[in-house]
């Protein structure tokens, strides 16, 4: 993999991290332990943890 195509790919992937934790921090379905949970999975697993968030974690979403 050519180092230009490498480093689109880490910025993507770290802007998807901190959205992750921007959606963690900001939902009210999970008190600070369940948030500090969400967090760990999402820190170790990088892109799955992500992922397992936004299909698992958020709850119910208010429309």
């Amino acid at each position: 993999m050519e180092p230009i195509s490498a480093s689109i790919f880490s910025i993507i992937f770290f802007i998807i991290f901190i959205v992750t934790i921007v959606s963690i921090v900001r939902n009210p379905n999970h008190g600070a332990f369940g948030k500090f949970i969400w967090f760990l999975v999402a820190f170790f697993l990088s892109v799955l943890g992500s992922i397992l968030w936004l299909v698992f974690g958020r709850g119910r979403v208010r429309r």
